[in-house]
């Protein structure tokens, strides 16, 4: 299990594959294509209403990490309206989707946090959490290739492994693990658990696997 600590000189900021706001790469898998990646984590800013860009065969997943609310016109779909509050919201890149932000103060964009997996290879989960008191366990997949990832949106946290190490995340960092190779007689998830180190510790877990 290979585990690696990252920060925002770590991170790629590039414009919508639209042209109508920027995101912060976080971490991708890349391939050739029109896309360029098999999966890739980001956050992104959204100040004024406007289009998503479209990705053909693409799985997306969506939620908020500050600045007020979204509301989500999707293609097919009734609107949804995320919240720091509400989990993550999951849905086809081909569709059309359209935002419409509320934000908390004048002037300041939302960030929201998205993960996108290549519908045909690949799949993922995503969670949002605020630690408080009790330590929160994490489920990592163990089968080769796959990913876990911890993005830590305020406060700091305690990440503690099995085999006993501890790694401290701090706010607009990130720490990705990835499995190597596969655990010989085990088709399961290593578990670790998360601390707060501070009030108000708010964190994204995400878990990419091969179909």
């Amino acid at each position: 299990m290979k585990l690696q600590a990252l920060g925002p000189t770590d991170f790629l900021k590039m414009p919508w594959k639209n042209g109508q706001g920027v995101t912060t790469e976080l971490a991708v898998a890349r391939r050739p294509g029109e896309d360029g990646f098999d999966w890739r984590i980001s956050t992104a800013t959204v100040a004024v209403p406007g289009p998503f860009s479209v990705f053909a065969g693409i799985d997306r997943s969506l939620a908020i990490v500050r600045g007020g609310t979204l509301t989500l016109n999707v293609e097919g779909h009734p609107d949804v309206t995320l919240t720091t509050r509400t989990a993550p919201y999951a849905f086809g890149g081909e569709l059309a989707v359209s935002s419409t932000p509320t934000l908390e103060a004048d002037g300041v964009p939302i960030d929201d946090f998205n993960v996108m997996t290549r519908r045909d290879g690949w799949q993922h989960t995503l969670s949002q959490h605020r630690l408080e008191g009790d330590a929160l366990t994490w489920a990592v997949p163990t089968a080769t290739d796959a990913t876990g990832f911890l993005y830590c949106a305020q406060g700091l946290v305690r990440v503690t492994f099995h085999d006993g190490r501890t790694l401290t995340v701090s706010a607009g960092h990130a720490l990705r693990i990835d499995e190597t190779d596969a655990v010989e007689g085990f088709d399961g998830a290593r578990v670790c658990e998360l601390h707060a180190g501070a009030p108000s510790t708010d964190v994204f877990l995400t878990t990419l696997s091969r179909r």
